[in-house]
C-alpha cells in the first residue's frame, strides 16, 4: 500500500503543496500535478546567479521593487491550483504587500519572470510555461538558453525577440534605464565544443 505522505496526488491542493515533502529539485504545481525538475547544473546555476548579481543591485539602488531567487513560488489565481517558481524573478514595489511577506505563496504573476533552460526542459514543458504566464498577464518575460548563449524577450502585446551574446539586454519599461551586456549572463560559463 502507498504511503499517502509521500505519493502525490493529480490533483493536489495549493495547500498540499506548501506541505508536500519534495525531493531535491525545482518543484511546481501545474493544475494539481506536482511538477519536480532536477537539479540543473553548474552552467544553470552560474547564469541565475549572474542575472540576481545584475538586478538585485540595480533594483534596489533605484527603489524598483524586489528580485527573487528560484525560492520565491507564484500562486496563477487565474488557472487553478497553479504555482510556478521562475529561476529569477521581479516585483514592481508597488505591488510588494505592505506589511511584507508571511508564509504564504505570493497570489499574482511575476512582473519580469526569468527562466534559464536546462537539460531537462521539453519544448512542451517551456510553452506550457510560457502559456501560464501569458494566461496571469505577466508583462515581461526572459528565456536564457546557455547552450545558444541567446535570450528570447517576451513583453506583452509587442513581438518576442531573441538576443544574441553580443547584444545589448534591457529592462524596457519594466526596469527603467538599466542594460547589460547579454555576454555578462554567461560570465563564468565554459563554452560547449561545436
Amino acid at each position: 500500500m502507498a504511503d499517502s505522505a509521500r505519493t502525490p496526488r493529480a490533483s493536489m491542493t495549493i495547500a498540499d503543496f506548501l506541505v508536500y515533502p519534495t525531493p531535491e529539485g525545482k518543484a511546481e504545481l501545474v493544475r494539481g500535478e506536482l511538477r519536480v525538475t532536477p537539479p540543473a547544473g553548474g552552467s544553470h546555476g552560474v547564469v541565475v546567479s549572474n542575472v540576481l548579481d545584475l538586478l538585485i543591485p540595480y533594483v534596489r539602488a533605484h527603489s524598483l521593487g524586489r528580485v527573487f531567487g528560484d525560492g520565491f513560488g507564484y500562486e496563477l489565481t487565474e488557472l487553478p491550483r497553479t504555482v510556478r517558481v521562475p529561476d529569477a524573478s521581479f516585483l514592481r514595489a508597488e505591488r510588494l504587500p505592505t506589511r511584507g511577506f508571511g508564509r504564504e505563496l505570493f497570489k499574482g504573476a511575476p512582473d519580469l519572470a526569468v527562466e534559464v533552460l536546462s537539460p531537462s526542459d521539453t519544448a512542451s514543458r517551456l510553452d506550457e510555461k510560457l502559456a501560464d504566464y501569458a494566461a496571469s498577464r505577466t508583462p515581461f518575460i526572459w528565456i536564457i538558453d546557455v547552450e545558444r548563449r541567446t535570450v528570447a524577450v517576451i513583453a506583452a502585446g509587442q513581438p518576442a525577440y531573441r538576443l544574441a551574446e553580443d547584444d545589448i539586454i534591457s529592462g524596457d519599461e519594466m526596469l527603467p534605464e538599466f542594460s547589460c551586456p547579454v555576454k555578462d549572463l554567461f560570465e563564468g560559463v565554459a563554452r560547449e565544443p561545436d
